[in-house]
């Protein structure tokens, strides 16, 4: 199970083509370089959440221990606060060993520094509606814990504005995975189990050559045929004048082109239905009729399925 899939390869490919095509690099090699280090920057993202459930343990414990001693807090005294430290998956990804390992050669982590955010998370737990329901209950049993941390996860750190302006504040660019990395994560939480320490890190991460190498050579191809690709489109769409399209789905048009033509080994039947799904969340709601039109013809033409 990877981070990313196809999909979501093609759409780093696409606004990379996107910001090239509109003046914004001035090379193929930093066009690459860019898209080498979004993959790059997706990996530690991932880390990056990871290490605040690890850091988010740590301080939990800490607040946990500094109310029992010294009889203070930034709100009275409850017995129940230990039960966030006491979640047996939440501690089970604080104390993974991989994991512990990875961030012991990165420097970049900042949580740490962020007693004050961390805190402010702990009280919106201990707020919820989720934790009042699961402090009634008599059976707090490991599938009870980790019904909690995927609430937590779920509903409170997922849409919680002050994480999102911390992910921002570390990277700009990590904000257009941030829902990659929840979904992928929300995966990973409900698959933790006793039974043996968790591998987060076991095929999730996209170091694939053949990941890589499908992304460059893709974003190669669009741009080394560029201008023939607009004369093909032009051929397909003779009512239209190929500067009526908007410049998204122009690009959209010319990936799927590329794909049909120069990457045989996937079925055009994948290629053309993974550009519609990403032409209905990034372009107008008419554009997947249009491109799919122009496909539908490619297709034909070439005589292939």
């Amino acid at each position: 199970m990877k981070i990313i899939n196809r999909r979501q390869i093609r759409v780093k490919v696409l606004q990379e083509l996107y910001s090239f095509l509109s003046g914004n690099e001035n090379s193929l090699v930093e066009g690459q370089k860019n898209i080498t280090n979004s993959f790059i920057q997706t990996n530690t993202l991932y880390l990056f959440y990871l290490n605040f459930f690890k850091s988010f343990w740590e301080f939990s414990n800490y607040r946990d221990n500094y109310q029992r001693k010294f009889k203070k807090s930034l709100k009275p005294i409850d017995e129940n606060y230990t039960i966030i430290s006491e979640l047996t998956p939440l501690k089970s990804i604080a104390k993974n060993k991989n994991l512990i390992a990875k961030l012991s050669s990165d420097k970049s982590f900042f949580w740490d520094h962020k007693q004050d955010f961390l805190n402010e998370f702990f009280l919106k737990i201990v707020d919820s509606e989720g934790f009042k329901e699961y402090i009634i209950i008599k059976e707090k049993d490991y599938k009870a814990q980790l019904k909690l941390l995927i609430y937590i996860f779920k509903e409170i750190l997922v849409y919680d504005k002050n994480f999102l302006s911390l992910i921002e504040e570390q990277n700009i660019y990590w904000i257009d995975d941030v829902p990659t990395i929840n979904t992928f994560l929300l995966r990973l939480i409900k698959n933790l189990n006793t039974q043996k320490e968790f591998n987060f890190f076991k095929n999730s991460f996209i170091n694939t050559e053949k990941d890589l190498e499908f992304a460059l050579k893709l974003f190669k191809k669009v741009l080394e045929n560029s201008k023939k690709l607009e004369k093909d489109i032009q051929s397909r769409i003779l009512n239209w004048d190929i500067e009526r399209i908007a410049p998204i789905d122009r690009i959209i048009i010319k990936m799927s082109f590329v794909e049909i033509i120069y990457f045989s080994e996937i079925p055009s039947s994948v290629s053309v239905n993974e550009y519609l799904e990403i032409s209905k969340e990034y372009s107008t709601p008419k554009s997947s009729q249009f491109i799919n039109g122009v496909l539908d013809n490619l297709v034909k033409e070439l005589g292939i399925e």
